[in-house]
């Protein structure tokens, strides 16, 4: 697993297309699995701060809840309207509990800098070890994805899709 950082010095084109979809969005789609096993679906704020992407929730809240009992995860910075650029960034990976104290502060403040609000410091804030991260456009009725691991590299993928 990686850290943000380690996607921006691997995959550098990947990871700021990835961060310009974040940023735009600033709230992302979290998938983290209930107790039973299904998925569950969220929309949280991430920021990348201190080499981390990381979040920050309510205390007691059932997504924090999920994660802390099984970190696995999945990210995903939505389409936006039909007629935008159709561009898409997902993340799969795990999330860790953030104890460092700087790195909260980081986190508080880049939520604080875009949103206006700051999350108070007794709130759950996870960073991301990334598994595996993709960028990937719809063009002219052809996907682009260019995907990251730390095991493989980066892998380009085009295909035409069928346009409905």
């Amino acid at each position: 697993m990686a850290r943000w950082a380690d996607l921006e010095a691997a995959a550098p084109e990947l990871a700021k297309s990835g961060r310009e979809l974040v940023d735009r969005f600033r709230f992302v789609y979290l998938a983290t699995l209930r107790r039973d096993g299904t998925p569950r679906i969220s929309a949280v704020e991430a920021r990348v701060a201190g080499g981390e992407l990381a979040m920050s929730m309510i205390p007691g809240t059932l997504k924090a809840r999920d994660l802390l009992r099984d970190p696995r995860l999945s990210l995903n910075a939505p389409l936006d309207h039909p007629d935008d650029p159709n561009e898409e960034f997902k993340l799969r990976g795990r999330a860790v509990e953030v104890a460092d104290a700087e790195l909260k502060a980081a986190v508080a403040t880049a939520i604080e800098r875009t949103s206006g609000w700051r999350p108070p410091v007794d709130w759950h804030f996870f960073s991301v070890d990334i598994a595996e991260a993709a960028f990937i456009t719809w063009n002219s009725g052809v996907m682009r994805m260019s995907r990251w691991s730390p095991e493989q590299g980066v892998r380009e993928t085009e295909r035409p899709v069928a346009v409905l």
